[in-house]
């Protein structure tokens, strides 16, 4: 019969035993250790978020996975999910397309859901998990050693969809947990699955009609995306819901920025570039209409006029437009002269070409969160 193991803490008792008293606490002793067992496992498996936590801050991510994922099969708790899913982030971000995450012996490679097998010849040392191939000649940098080995891996967007279903796993009972629902979409932009992050947040959006912060990370991730023209689409409905001036300028100026950074980029068609600079610079002269003394929008405007120039060429238009920029460009001075005798400062005005303010993107906070922010047990 396979022993039972007791988690109860010893009391002194009486000496003095009757049959009675016996049979009672021998009724006991089975009562406990049917609960004790339960009790013990719980434990283990808080022991192990919190041996998780310390190779977490330690950067060794992915046993700090495998230390979650085992704690996970003992006790059902959101916050080794959350744990979890920061773990899989950590080792996804900017990782090659496969990780090698062991050997096939190693604890991880049982643990770590999803693994195949890899046979591949490669540097190993006790304690690391950089596998990196050995080269022409089977030599490793000094105290590695090239070893032909079978390793478990899994591919960068497999570790995203963990970190991913873990993190959704503490949304479930933290559903006002705005920065894990960020981190989450950092995890999906980091691994190019931006059709997920847009599934998800138009169902958030769907949960809540015109929320504009739900829009503007739609527009970024959109923007990340590629799609300037939905991400363009989404900063306009941004600026129509917005019922602060303040907020509505915003929207239309990042409008304005998607428009620099794209034709910065120089990566679009003649046509393309002139679509967009008349998005941008409508979008700016709505700004201007509410915030006419804001010499940014003025200088951003005529960048693009000086961008949308290039494209014409020697033409009309052309002139048109660096006529119109060399304007812009004296107003700017101008009120950002004026601003500065009133408030005693040089604010900051963009010249034509100039680097214009960030490009809208979604707000996501850095991933650089430990798991003791959350971490209980």
């Amino acid at each position: 019969m396979t022993p039972t193991r007791l988690c109860i803490v010893a009391r002194p008792m009486s000496r003095l035993w009757t049959t009675r008293t016996m049979l009672l606490t021998a009724t006991l002793v089975v009562a406990v250790t049917s609960l004790g067992s339960v009790g013990c496992t719980e434990l283990d498996g808080r022991n192990g978020n919190r041996q998780g936590n310390r190779l977490f801050r330690e950067m060794q991510f992915i046993d700090a996975a495998g230390e979650y994922e085992k704690a996970l099969t003992l006790v059902e708790d959101p916050i080794i999910h959350y744990n979890a899913g920061l773990a899989y982030s950590k080792i996804a971000k900017g990782a090659d397309k496969v990780v090698l995450l062991g050997e096939q012996s190693d604890d991880v490679c049982a643990r770590i859901p999803g693994v195949k097998p890899v046979d591949s010849r490669v540097c190993v040392k006790a304690g690391d998990r950089r596998y990196n191939a050995c080269d022409d000649k089977d030599v490793c940098a000094s105290s590695y050693t090239c070893k032909q080995t079978k390793l478990c891996a899994l591919e960068s967007g497999a570790i995203a969809e963990l970190a991913t279903d873990h993190f959704q796993k503490w949304l479930k009972s933290n559903p006002k947990d705005d920065d894990t629902r960020k981190q989450m979409t950092q995890v999906w932009i980091d691994a190019s699955k931006f059709d997920l992050a847009i599934k998800y947040w138009e169902e958030q959006l769907a949960a809540k009609p015109n929320d504009a912060e739900v829009m503007g990370n739609l527009a970024g991730i959109n923007l990340k995306a590629g799609d300037w023209r939905k991400s363009i689409e989404w900063y306009t409905k941004v600026a129509e819901v917005a019922t602060d001036p303040g907020n509505k300028v915003g929207a239309y100026q990042f409008i304005g920025n998607v428009a620099w950074s794209k034709l910065n980029s120089k990566s679009l068609s003649p046509q393309d570039s002139v679509e967009l600079a008349d998005l941008g610079i409508g979008a700016l002269q709505k700004a201007a209409e509410l915030a006419p003394k804001n010499p940014k929008l003025f200088g951003l405007q005529a960048s693009i006029l000086n961008f949308r120039s290039l494209v014409h060429g020697a033409s009309w238009a052309a002139a048109i437009d660096r006529a119109s920029a060399q304007d812009l460009q004296k107003a700017s001075r101008v009120i950002a002269e004026e601003a500065k005798k009133l408030q005693g400062t040089d604010p900051s005005t963009p010249a034509p070409g100039a680097p214009a303010p960030d490009a809208g993107k979604p707000a996501s906070p850095p991933m650089s969160g430990g798991p003791a922010e959350k971490a209980g047990g």
